[in-house]
């Protein structure tokens, strides 16, 4: 990922709408799940937004690639490791629940930090990922932000079940938006993009808000029925 999104990152993951929605979306998924006191790992944990969220839940650890993202998590008081998802610094079993947010598209070898996800997690234990969905919505962000792939309908179910967990939920989030996310993709390809220029920008503080309470209706939904579609897909997976 280039070194401007990530300083973009520290700046928004505690305030930007998706990042906020995010949050709201996956406490929805796995509170039905949760017992009290659980040992978290925010597996990718960028600048520590969803960490500072999770700690309601219990005691939560973060890894992350970027020097830089653990140092300013470091830096905040949370608990941040260096390394990566694909070999973790931690012992079988040693997490209730690990969350992977938006992170197996950077890995050409997703497969592996799947496996890698579920050893760490206790028997029992709660794997939540979420990735960008599908292909025909590939785009520039994604270019700027170094993915590798979008999962279509079925990948990112299929990934989880070979690496032998049990699938208890499966949804899309950013329902709502999809029509306008797309659109905005479509015209990015023939409009000049500079470094460090991405889909996340904040607009306005009026825009913020309406586009956060957009994604908060999302995730009281989703405690009605699973979405059918969306930007991004959703697995919430077991450990046998």
């Amino acid at each position: 990922m280039e070194k401007v999104i990530y300083l973009k990152m520290v700046q928004m993951e505690r305030n930007h709408w998706w990042y906020k929605g995010r949050r709201e979306f996956i406490s929805k998924l796995i509170r039905p799940y949760l017992r009290p006191n659980l040992h978290i790992l925010d597996a990718g944990c960028g600048a520590g937004g969803t960490m500072e969220y999770m700690a309601r839940y219990g005691s939560v650890v973060g890894i992350d690639i970027s020097e830089e993202m653990v140092e300013y998590c470091r830096k905040e008081g949370l608990s941040a490791y260096h390394g990566s998802v694909t070999k973790l610094p931690f012992a079988n079993g040693l997490f209730d629940l690990v969350l992977c947010l938006d992170v197996l598209e950077h890995l050409p070898m997703d497969q592996i930090a799947v496996e890698e996800l579920k050893r760490v997690i206790r028997p029992g234990g709660l794997l939540v990922i979420s990735v960008p969905s599908f292909s025909w919505l590939w785009g520039r962000h994604d270019e700027l932000n170094q993915h590798c792939r979008r999962y279509n309908f079925g990948e990112l179910i299929k990934l989880v079940q070979l690496a032998g967990l049990s699938v208890e939920r499966s949804t899309y989030f950013n329902f709502f938006l999809l029509p306008p996310i797309w659109l905005a993709r479509k015209l990015g390809r023939l409009l000049p993009m500079g470094p460090g220029q991405t889909y996340l920008n904040f607009g306005t503080v009026r825009l913020n808000t309406l586009l956060y309470s957009i994604l908060k209706l999302e995730a009281e939904l989703l405690g009605k029925f699973n979405l059918p579609i969306g930007v991004s897909q959703v697995v919430l997976a077991r450990k046998k």
